[in-house]
């Protein structure tokens, strides 16, 4: 791994820009929690959606002002997701919440701020040990949230979590089929990695999870998502965040996203990740590897889809590297056992 090399989303522009704020109107968002003064807000800027401050007051701890750039129902998904979460995995509180869209044009919540460090951060400092701790931290978590059960798979679609059944064209295979049929995605891929792919997805289609599986999935699960930090000198996951695009689906695509850079990263990586999933003794199907990088492609494809190369030109370039190094890998480093 290098320092320049693009890794772990690193490089990817922004969905869209952040959202800019004034003192003004900081003091107007911030009155329904406290009227304290506000010594300093600082932007978050790690992200490629949404817009995140650290607002520090005279007299209270440090808070985070979310504001929801892409969807506006992200808010109510998240602060029923993080009530479901609350006391099982390390997720902040909402303190206060407002998607009315009154005083800005964005929905926004005021939510507790987590000292703690990016995990990203901690990998790419390239120590081994704090690479281990913390990816066995995540797997740990990981193995919570697959034991998650959810009534059947599908969609959130309010704040009740409420479940919408995949639709046939929303199944595994169907989805990544659609998304080779368009436009953006030809145009990052090519014709004829485009027809490659297409056939391989047919060819593997059996190692694809089974559509009835339903546990709580996060759908965003890396290491740009987690803060971590030394506990007792060791580092674990002290928050897990951005559940916007949380569903109810398969833990293996959750799998698939943490392992999406591994191969760019020290071995200790994807070994300690995986023996904090079975450290409480359930196992990973016999071919999980090829299912959790199939099901990678698969949230690779969407990116493309909803993501013209235009647009995002680092995020294409990055993307179709990381699928065509699963294709060209794939009977060589991920084998059962391997």
């Amino acid at each position: 791994m290098t320092k320049h090399e693009p890794i772990l989303k690193i490089h990817w522009e922004r969905y869209r820009d952040h959202f800019t704020i004034d003192k003004s109107t900081l003091k107007k968002l911030m009155q329904p929690y406290s009227n304290d003064m506000i010594d300093d807000f600082t932007l978050l800027s790690d992200g490629c959606a949404n817009s995140n401050y650290k607002i520090e007051l005279a007299r209270r701890q440090p808070v985070v002002l979310r504001i929801y750039l892409r969807e506006k129902d992200s808010l109510s998904r998240e602060i029923a997701l993080y009530g479901l979460l609350a006391g099982r995995l390390p997720v902040p509180e909402i303190f206060y919440s407002d998607d009315s869209c009154t005083l800005i044009d964005h929905p926004y919540a005021i939510m507790e701020f987590i000292d703690g460090e990016l995990m990203r951060s901690v990998i790419l400092s390239n120590d081994e040990s704090a690479i281990k701790e913390s990816a066995f931290s995540a797997g740990i978590y990981l193995n919570q949230l697959r034991n998650i059960r959810l009534e059947h798979g599908g969609f959130f679609q309010d704040g009740n979590l409420t479940i919408r059944p995949f639709s046939d064209d929303e199944e595994y295979l169907s989805y990544a089929y659609s998304c080779l049929d368009h436009d953006n995605v030809l145009d990052s891929l090519g014709e004829r990695r485009t027809d490659t792919l297409r056939g391989f997805l047919e060819k593997n289609q059996h190692f694809l999870p089974n559509k009835l599986d339903s546990n709580l999935t996060h759908a965003d699960y890396d290491p740009a998502n987690m803060l971590v930090k030394k506990i007792q000198n060791r580092f674990e996951v002290v928050a897990i965040l951005d559940w916007e695009f949380a569903f109810s689906g398969s833990y293996l695509m959750d799998m698939g996203m943490f392992l999406r850079y591994s191969h760019k990263l020290p071995a200790v990586y994807e070994a300690s990740f995986v023996k904090g999933i079975i450290s409480e003794g359930n196992s990973l199907p016999e071919n999980w590897k090829k299912t959790v990088k199939l099901m990678d492609i698969i949230c690779l494809l969407s990116l493309l889809y909803w993501n013209p190369k235009n647009d995002r030109p680092n995020l294409s370039s990055d993307v179709v590297s990381l699928i065509q190094n699963t294709l060209d890998c794939w009977n060589s480093r991920f084998q059962a056992g391997s």
